[in-house]
């Protein structure tokens, strides 16, 4: 998973929803603390996590995964 990317998906998605990183972690549930690692892209969310973070934020799982396919299939100098 490409942790910045999703990082900034689920931030601004949470914002859109007018829910705070609290609330979030509340509902997974979670650490806030830990909420706070994912959303910022410090750590990586279980599966578990990840289902329940796309649940609250009506995000499909499939547009995770693509950020992963759009990002690997980049070309680097």
């Amino acid at each position: 998973m490409i942790y910045k990317e999703f990082a900034e998906l689920i931030k601004e998605k949470r914002i859109e929803m007018n829910i705070s990183q609290k609330d979030m972690a509340f509902l997974i549930p979670l650490k806030a603390s830990k909420y706070n690692k994912i959303e910022n892209g410090k750590q990586e969310p279980s599966f578990f996590e990840l289902g329940r973070i796309c649940q609250i934020l009506n995000i499909n799982i499939n547009e995770i995964f693509k950020l992963k396919k759009e990002t690997s299939t980049k070309y680097y100098d």
